[in-house]
């Protein structure tokens, strides 16, 4: 999800410096953090909906809540809350589907935050230790984690590398004059080929020389171009944003 406060949440952690954190069943605050609104990126869908033996079009029916960002104008995706306020995955013992588990959850309780400064496009990487979650026992006490190895412990490899792929959309969406950025047709039109993509490709999808891939990589691989040539189009009919808009940043985590 697109924030511009990073700083709520804590202080930046460097790659080279540790961090102790435990989850575990016995402490009172178990599944707390679940009750938290939880963004899915296109990977996040692809892993769960394949879990779940369902397509894009039941899964976000199903278990998600579609949502607009007021500032930047793109389409996001949370799962949904049962009446007692948990995640719809959260069962008595933990997470029902913990080893397709999202990002953000992998991430905790860490914030991957992913810049991009809008006169010279570089991107940078960093983490923070969230410090909102002030219910949670399991910050500061446990084993001591470098970034990698948590990430590492934590399987977000396949994650971070088609979750960066997917971060191409928005960010070049950023790059459309702001009333394209604000028009319902558009945040359909990206929602489907982003997000609902099963439901897009049957649609829409067969296209010359394109077969829609089995492996998740391989699909937002394919998300990523289709969507990019998507808005080329639509940018094509468009005026030029003005320079100079400043950074924005996409974070990975649970939001408070």
């Amino acid at each position: 999800m697109w924030h511009e406060n990073v700083e709520d949440f804590g202080q930046e952690i460097e790659p080279d410096r540790t961090f102790r954190f435990e989850c575990h069943p016995g402490l009172s605050c178990f599944g707390m953090c679940c009750a938290t609104e939880i963004t899915l990126t296109p990977y996040d869908i692809a892993r769960l909906r394949r879990h779940l033996s369902v397509d894009t079009g039941a899964f976000l029916a199903t278990y998600c809540k579609t949502c607009i960002d007021p500032r930047m104008g793109f389409p996001f995706v949370v799962l949904k809350h049962k009446e007692d306020g948990k995640c719809v995955f959260l069962g008595s013992h933990g997470c029902d589907l913990y080893e397709s588990r999202p990002s953000c959850c992998r991430n905790y309780p860490l914030a991957r935050v992913i810049d991009e400064d809008g006169k010279t496009g570089k991107r940078l990487i960093r983490y923070y230790l969230q410090q909102q979650a002030i219910y949670c026992e399991g910050i500061g006490r446990g084993p001591a984690w470098t970034i990698g190895d948590y990430c590492e412990a934590n399987g977000l490899g396949p994650y971070e590398k088609a979750n960066d792929l997917f971060l191409d959309i928005p960010f070049t969406f950023n790059g459309l004059p702001y009333h394209v950025r604000q028009d319902r047709e558009v945040h359909s039109m990206l929602f489907g080929a982003v997000f609902n993509f099963d439901t897009f490709f049957e649609k829409y999808g067969r296209f010359p020389h394109t077969s829609v891939p089995e492996d998740d990589h391989e699909m937002i691989v394919l998300v990523r171009s289709i969507t990019l040539n998507l808005m080329g189009k639509t940018a094509d009919f468009k005026n030029p944003l003005p320079p100079g808009e400043g950074k924005w940043k996409f974070l990975e985590s649970h939001q408070f």
